[in-house]
């Protein structure tokens, strides 16, 4: 930033020495890396925002993210609620859309587990019987969790040896008392992993976004069934697959009184009626239908590394299914399928087939929205690659790439659904994706918050016209190293990484009516790095411009992508004429990789302050930074 004092005289003499340096210094450039970016020496750029009439308008929907079903940490079963403190950092970010349950558990994930069943009865310490008012089919399952006011945050665990009729006999590890109805759950059936819980399950996740005032996208099991021993199976009846997840409709949307029949599977269970899964919610204290329009049938299912992955004419083949089975319960959803970044890719079970158009031609005109999730990049077999300078320049071109790519796609669904037929773009991820790592510091870095605030910018500037109608970034909370709020199971404790500063900006400072914004700055090459292809001409600056409906307020946000160099910028805002002090707040670190798993965090927003605000005026963005200014119409 240039420091205050601003007067007319050295204004007028900055702008001839831009000039100047505009004439001399070279734009582009051919080689590989950020070879317009090689030196620390200061660059110049001009940034122009028309302020006169809008482009767009804001989508408030590209402000998601994503909630694990399992371990998230976020929803504490001793009170029954949202967690007090966890609370009020996600209100920072205020998610208008939060998916459930997230990434690869979707297609492990079996909701009717998340419900339990209640003690009819109270239960004492020592107790070696527990009453329920229902009888599970847990043959094959020996752990459960009792949830009851002054339980554990996660529950209480306990084991038992089996469930004989409406009771759990053979119990061990009952240390307190618990109530009638108290909630007993089972922990997670053989097959699923270690970590797997049901302490957070559909009624949680119902009742956290009627809190936070959100609302909901959730993904139903596409990969897994149930054989007839209770144990996930991803040769499951395809039967048992939709039923499932028109129950999940059922109970989610559902009214009580609703007697049409869900029908009985191929593997001979009975789904019973709409009636009955709305009449579990509304005795489970949720009675009113959670209206929840979005879903999708499965994650990734293109992915050999996702359980129940299929080739791309099979799963094209079964959508049919899915959507007539949930919108017969609930005519207003709107379905969704799982989508390729690559344009012309092929999914992993597929040798010839490319896996974008066999969905779109085949089951196109059963759906309402096409699946995404740019990570960009996604590549390296080896750590070592995440610490180097081509992979930071290629984070840096991340969002290009991203763009490129959704503008393809967008063209593959006009051409391959029906004549009329309206597909919107969901990006339900988003970030980088260090392969090899499964280090925070590899994931939740500085560049990787760049990245997700630069698509970001992507999308509200250009979602529109490429008909995205929503965006959840992954993800939101939860002792992973991915989550934007890290929380240690051990200690309780919860560290904010930068990209929660990055979407926290965002979210706070752009305004409902975006601006048209030109931006010339110098240029950087990027190699190839995985999904990210090698290019030129990729400009250093990205800046996205909004203002407020009264045009009292006029925001600028500005990425430099430079891993060196600071970039000094010409400012002209036409049509606005800003007061003289502006707000700055300002998202950097020491390198691009700079992160916040130790103490004290090493990226966090600094708030400031220029005085020297005018229609035209120069400010310098310092490298790998997020900076927003702030201005305030003269009266």
């Amino acid at each position: 930033m240039l420091a205050p004092g601003f007067n007319q005289r050295l204004y007028r003499r900055r702008l001839l020495y831009l000039l100047l340096l505009f004439l001399l210094v070279p734009m582009g450039t051919t080689g590989s890396g950020q070879a317009a970016a090689q030196d620390t020496a200061e660059k110049t750029a001009t940034i122009v925002v028309e302020a006169g009439t809008p482009v767009a308008v804001l989508n408030p929907l590209l402000f998601g993210q994503n909630l694990l079903s399992a371990g998230n940490g976020l929803w504490n079963a001793g009170i029954n609620a949202l967690d007090p403190e966890g609370v009020k950092l996600v209100k920072n970010l205020a998610p208008t859309i939060i998916r459930f349950p997230g990434g690869s558990v979707a297609d492990q994930y079996f909701w009717e587990d998340g419900l339990g069943y209640r003690t009819t009865a109270p239960v004492s310490p020592g107790a070696t019987t527990i009453p329920l008012d229902g009888s599970p089919a847990w043959d094959d399952i020996s752990e459960a969790r009792i949830l009851a006011a002054g339980s554990g945050s996660w529950g209480d665990p306990i084991h038992f040896l089996k469930a004989e009729g409406n009771r759990l006999v053979g119990v061990i590890g009952l240390k307190k008392p618990y109530p009638a109805g108290a909630t007993v759950r089972l922990e997670r059936r053989s097959g699923q992993p270690d970590w797997f819980s049901h302490t957070f399950g559909i009624l949680e996740f119902l009742k956290s976004i009627k809190s936070l005032g959100a609302q909901a996208i959730i993904t139903v099991n596409y990969g897994t069934g149930l054989d007839q021993e209770g144990r996930p199976s991803t040769s499951a009846s395809l039967g048992q697959r939709v039923k499932r997840a028109a129950a999940l409709v059922a109970y989610v949307n559902g009214n009580p009184g609703d007697s049409r029949p869900l029908g009985q599977d191929e593997d001979g269970r009975d789904w019973r009626t709409v009636g009955y899964w709305a009449g579990r919610r509304a005795a489970m204290g949720y009675p009113e239908p959670g209206q929840v329009r979005y879903w999708e049938v499965g994650n990734e299912v293109s992915d050999k590394t996702e359980t129940g992955f299929t080739d791309a004419a099979r799963y094209a083949a079964d959508l049919p299914a899915f959507a007539q089975a949930m919108k017969e319960v609930d005519p207003a959803v709107k379905v969704g399928a799982v989508g390729l970044n690559f344009p012309r890719g092929k999914g992993d079970a597929d040798r010839v087939k490319e896996w974008n158009p066999t969905v779109l031609k085949t089951a196109g005109n059963v759906l309402d929205f096409y699946i995404l999730h740019p990570y960009y990049p996604g590549a390296g077999k080896d750590k070592a690659v995440y610490s180097s300078r081509a992979w930071f320049t290629a984070v840096m071109a991340g969002s290009e790439q991203a763009l490129i790519n959704l503008r393809e796609i967008r063209s593959l669904i006009n051409a391959s659904v029906p004549p009329g037929k309206q597909v919107g773009l969901a990006i339900t991820e988003y970030g980088i994706w260090p392969v090899a790592s499964k280090d925070a510091r590899d994931y939740s870095n500085l560049a990787g918050a760049l990245y997700d605030a630069d698509l970001l910018m992507h999308l509200i500037r250009e979602g529109g016209d490429l008909g995205v109608i929503l965006a959840a970034a992954w993800n939101l909370h939860g002792n992973n190293q991915t989550a934007a709020i890290n929380y240690s199971w051990n200690t309780g404790k919860r560290t904010l990484r930068p990209q929660y500063y990055a979407q926290e900006l965002l979210v706070k400072n752009v305004q409902s009516q975006i601006l048209k914004t030109q931006v010339t700055a110098p240029v950087f090459a990027t190699p190839l790095m995985g999904n990210v292809k090698p290019r030129s001409n990729i400009p250093l600056l990205a800046a996205l411009a909004s203002r407020s409906p009264d045009r009292s307020r006029l925001t600028l946000i500005v990425i430099n992508r430079s891993l060196d160099a600071p970039i000094q910028a010409s400012i002209r805002l036409q049509g606005f004429t800003p007061q003289a002090r502006a707000a700055v707040y300002t998202l950097d670190g020491r390198s691009a990789g700079a992160h916040n798993e130790d103490t004290p965090p090493a990226v966090t927003p600094l708030a400031g302050a220029l005085d020297y605000a005018a229609p035209e005026f120069p400010f310098t963005f310092k490298p790998h930074s997020l900076t927003v200014l702030e201005f305030q119409a003269r009266p």
